[in-house]
């Protein structure tokens, strides 16, 4: 393989990156996927840097795609480059004397008032630099959702839609334990329970939302046509009466879990699990210096609600 005429001059900086995703991550496709390309792009890119080098750095026999031993000292040497260039764009971000960076987060107001601000603090502590805005929006299609720097939506998959999944769909009845005492309530709520209990609805017309009727249905209970409840016109809102002893709600773990902890709620059975459904992080600019950390803060931070394979 001869050297290209331009073999003094350096490669470019995106066959560099293809090189050493690709070597890290063990295949083209892994690495076009990373770095949101193609495939033939990521293989394109390779082929150059080794028409600049004037050696393979690949080995393709058999099938398998394996360094060679060129290839393999090339690839430490890029990493610890690459990494360096990194830090020191994301410095120059940060500690730059212009005004800090502004991130705008939007998502549903059940959400962001009962996950995203208790865990505020932790976040700014994090990101010290960065002056957050938070955004509560319940409509998916609303387009400040669709203008925020790191939208969260809650709904079915779209594949249309660059996103990661932040936590899977499960459901499950909640009370307060007096609620649960004073009306006779079992660890699993049963059809003669639905007899004399509450049941506390968020808005019957969100249709994202999984309600009492879907509920009884996945379940195998029939739920009589009910007059006699009020429809909450967000969770938050609905979380406060059922903490006020006012009867039985639907409970997703990520919004009830430190009322769980506390004691202030239970968990009744059974639990339900729709797979299809979750709560999906997208960012308009993924690849940002400022916005992919506070991404991966995000993603961190609910990884005991992911499921192992978090993207689709």
């Amino acid at each position: 393989m001869k050297r290209t005429q331009n073999s003094q001059s350096l490669p470019s900086l995106q066959s560099l990156v293809a090189f050493e995703a690709t070597a890290r991550l063990g295949s083209m496709t892994a690495a076009a996927d990373e770095e949101r390309t193609t495939q033939p792009a990521i293989s394109q890119r390779i082929r150059a840097l080794e028409e600049w080098a004037g050696m393979p750095l690949f080995d393709r026999k058999g099938g398998k795609l394996q360094l060679t031993a060129k290839g393999e000292r090339f690839r430490r040497e890029v990493s610890s480059g690459l990494s360096g260039i990194r830090g020191a764009c994301d410095r120059l971000l940060r500690e730059g004397e212009g005004p800090a960076p502004s991130v705008v987060i939007a998502a549903g107001s059940g959400f962001l008032h009962l996950w995203l601000l208790p865990h505020l603090p932790a976040m700014k502590q994090a990101f010290p630099e960065v002056t957050f805005t938070l955004k509560p929006i319940d409509r998916a299609d609303d387009p400040e959702l669709q203008a925020a720097d790191i939208a969260i939506r809650f709904g079915p998959y779209l594949p249309q839609e660059e996103s990661q999944l932040l936590a899977r769909e499960e459901v499950f009845p909640v009370t307060s334990p007096d609620y649960a005492r004073s009306n006779a309530l079992g660890s699993e709520l049963k059809a003669s329970d639905l007899d004399h209990v509450t049941l506390l609805h968020q808005d019957i017309h969100e249709p994202r939302w999984l309600d009492w009727l879907q509920w009884c249905d996945q379940v195998g209970i029939e739920l009589a046509p009910r007059e006699d409840y009020f429809a909450y016109h967000n969770y938050a809102l609905l979380l406060h009466a059922t903490l006020a002893r006012q009867g039985v709600a639907l409970g997703w773990p990520i919004l009830v879990e430190e009322y769980l902890k506390t004691g202030q709620l239970i968990a009744l059975g059974p639990r339900i699990k729709r797979t299809e459904y979750g709560y999906w992080l997208s960012a308009k600019h993924h690849r940002s210096a400022v916005v992919q950390p506070i991404c991966d803060w995000l993603m961190a931070a609910m990884q005991p609600y992911q499921p192992v394979d978090a993207r689709y």
